[in-house]
């Protein structure tokens, strides 16, 4: 039997079609770094219940299906961004391996703009445990020259309420905040600058290396009896890629992020691929 040929016009549009399906997944790779834009929003996801165990975190676009995004994410995990088409979406957490369609411990809708990034937060809230989600914008524009904005995220309950304190108390980023309470951004001076934490009976000293143009959330978390501080990049810079997110949680034994995943560049992607296999298909029957 004669090998099979193809049609020089079936190998073009083939090689076509695989190009253009490298092109978009460098167009995605550039999409998920650059900053938001008008079709561009960002989110990231941070559990901050420090009674609950690791949990899984589906997203799915309004009334759409759900799909994994972050896996076994423990008490002080942040995920990194996930870049998503405007619109709205609903986010479900479950504990960590239960089954996809076991009722969730928490589902929330959150409406994402574009030029426009996110931090979806998780307390718990009340004595029964219940799960509240806080959908706050991180600021990524510019600060003033020669200076950094910094705010604080309160994530701990049992050691509230929380003060940190710049430099000796010469200034104040957070002044007996409670559990569940982010701050405005406050501009510092460029710069690596020592806090001191207060919280129950007890003081942790840290620092913050504020850069020029850059945005910081310092999250406030527990561990063994004691505070815990944790800076988070929001942006490097303008129309910088921030930094990944907190992978593990701050008591030790909180499991690992294992994966986050951008959701919309991949249906295009998908359907590039399809239609690169049905040219492929498309050839001439070899001749005896």
């Amino acid at each position: 039997m004669r090998p099979r040929r193809f049609p020089l016009c079936t190998i073009i549009v083939a090689a076509t079609l695989v190009v253009s399906a490298l092109l978009a997944v460098a167009a995605s790779a550039d999409a998920a770094e650059r900053a938001p834009g008008p079709d561009l929003g960002w989110v990231r996801l941070g559990h901050l219940s420090p009674k609950v165990p690791p949990v899984d975190v589906y997203l799915s676009a309004f009334g759409g299906p759900e799909r994994a995004v972050v896996r076994k994410a423990g008490y002080g995990a942040v995920t990194p961004y996930s870049s998503l088409r405007p619109g709205a979406y609903t986010v479900a957490m479950r504990p960590a391996d239960a089954a996809p369609t076991s009722p969730p411990a928490l589902t929330a809708t959150v409406e994402i703009a574009g030029d426009t990034a996110y931090s979806l937060l998780v307390f718990a809230t009340g004595p029964d445990g219940t799960l509240r989600g806080d959908l706050v914008v991180d600021d990524l524009t510019a600060p003033g020259p020669g200076t950094g904005r910094v705010r604080v995220v309160q994530g701990t309950s049992t050691l509230a309420p929380v003060t940190v304190e710049v430099g000796g108390a010469s200034n104040t980023l957070a002044d007996a905040v409670s559990y569940g309470v982010t701050t405005p951004y406050q501009e510092m001076a460029e710069g690596n600058h020592s806090l001191e934490l207060r919280g129950g009976s007890g003081r942790t000293p840290t620092e913050v290396d504020v850069r020029s143009g850059s945005s910081t959330t310092l999250l406030v978390t527990e561990s063994d009896g004691a505070l815990v501080a944790t800076a988070l990049v929001d942006s490097a810079g303008p129309g910088a890629k921030p930094l990944l997110g907190v992978e593990t949680g701050a008591g030790g034994t909180a499991a690992p992020v294992q994966s986050s995943i951008d959701l919309w560049p991949w249906p295009a992607l998908a359907a590039l691929a399809l239609l690169a296999a049905a040219a492929l298909g498309t050839r001439r029957p070899a001749r005896r």
